[in-house]
Formats: C-alpha cells, sequence, structure tokens
C-alpha cells in the first residue's frame, strides 16, 4: 500500500512545523473547530451588524457572514461544516485585527491555519485535519510552507 510510506513522507516533511504535543489552535473569534452551526454562529465575534446565510454544498453546508454597515476587523466570514462539524473557518481580516496578526503558517495535530495578506486585509484560514473534505487542502498547505 502507498497510502502509509506517503503518509509518513508527509509527517517527516511537516513535523518541524508542527504546534507541540497536544497544542490546540484557537478559539479564532469566539468559534472552535468541531462545533455545530448554531453553536458557531451563535459564537462568532463579528463586531458589527451583519447578515448570515446558508450555503448547501452537496451533504456539506456552509455559513457566510456579510456586513450590513461600516466594519473594522472582521470583513468577512465563512464557516464550514462537514457531517454537522465545524471544520474550516475563513475569514477576511483589517491587517490590524487580533486574529491577523501572527505567522503565516501554523500547525499542531488537530488544525492548520494560515495567513495571507491581500492589500490591507489578511485572508485567515483555519482548517481541521480530520475532514476529508479539505485533505487535499490541508497536505497542499503543509507542503507549501515545508519548502520556506
Amino acid at each position: 500500500m502507498l497510502l502509509a510510506p506517503a503518509a509518513w513522507a508527509l509527517w517527516t516533511i511537516a513535523a518541524p512545523l508542527v504546534a507541540p504535543e497536544g497544542a490546540a489552535l484557537g478559539p479564532i473569534r469566539g468559534v472552535r473547530l468541531g462545533t455545530g452551526a448554531g453553536q458557531a454562529r451563535d459564537r462568532l465575534a463579528t463586531g458589527a451588524p451583519g447578515e448570515f446565510r446558508s450555503e448547501a454544498m452537496g451533504e456539506d453546508h456552509a455559513l457566510t457572514w456579510q456586513p450590513t454597515g461600516e466594519t473594522r476587523g472582521l470583513r468577512a466570514a465563512r464557516l464550514e461544516f462537514h457531517l454537522g462539524q465545524l471544520v474550516a473557518v475563513r475569514l477576511t481580516l483589517d491587517g490590524s485585527a487580533p486574529e491577523a496578526q501572527g505567522p503565516q503558517f501554523e500547525s499542531s495535530n488537530a488544525s492548520v491555519l494560515t495567513r495571507t495578506r491581500s492589500g490591507e486585509a489578511v485572508e485567515l484560514t483555519w482548517l481541521a485535519r480530520s475532514c476529508p473534505t479539505h485533505a487535499g487542502e490541508v497536505r497542499r498547505l503543509i507542503e507549501e510552507h515545508s519548502q520556506r
């Protein structure tokens, strides 16, 4: 089976980037990976009035949030769920927002997080490693950041 050698190779590349055993990333803006949609929606600290919308994605679904007026900090949010659990958080933040600060790449046994500057904004992506829907994206991010 090629899966075991591939997994070992990936771990060997990623090991130096991984946070200490048991270290968890988050919560971010009040939400944690693994929570349900209602809890994630209720806990997302938007800091401004806005609208949530639900989007079906096959068996999965997403909640998106857009501000309805001027906002500082959080510009937009997308929360993605697999089998009812939050598995991906994608935020567009002002560059001065606390969550926008930090390393470009963080990793733990449970998740990976990236921050990408785009003009005055920062795109934050936080993915659960255990989600099969996002497995390819997680692998790609680990590989990209291991080569830097």
